[in-house]
This record gives C-alpha cells, structure tokens and sequence, in this order.
C-alpha cells in the first residue's frame, strides 16, 4: 500500500492505489532554452541576481520569453 501522501520521481501524488490522480490543471511543457537565451540569462544573472518587474520584463521580451519564464529561471539559478 501506498503511503498517505506520497509523491512520484516528477513530485506528483500518488493515490493509495498507487496510481497517479488526475490534476486539475495539466503542468505546462518544460522550457527548453537556446544556447543564446541561456548566455543572456547567465550574464544579466551576474551583473544582478534580483530583476525588478521591469528589468524581467524586458529582459524576456529581448529573448522571445514570458516574464514567468525568466523569473522562474531566476528562481532555480
């Protein structure tokens, strides 16, 4: 049996019969950065490890991202 709460490899629930319940929302696609999205991120990252709303903002529109995308790169760097 299944512990109560446990989680999958992905960190998703499993229910006590073991199998995966049904999410209400689908999680989104990974991102799969280009070599020059990835460049820009590092060195904007070293010249400043906080964006302001504005600074994401612009930093994603300069690489074809959602600001989400940059913030949650910054988040994980």
């Amino acid at each position: 049996m299944t512990p109560l709460g446990a989680k999958d490899e992905d960190g998703n629930s499993i229910s006590q019969s073991g199998h995966h319940g049904l999410s209400k929302k689908q999680r989104k696609a990974r991102t799969a950065f280009t070599d020059n999205q990835l460049q820009t991120l590092e060195k904007s990252f070293e010249r400043q490890k906080y964006l302001s709303v504005q600074d994401r903002m612009e930093l994603a529109n300069k690489l074809g991202l959602n600001d989400t995308q940059v913030k949650t790169w910054y988040q994980n760097r």
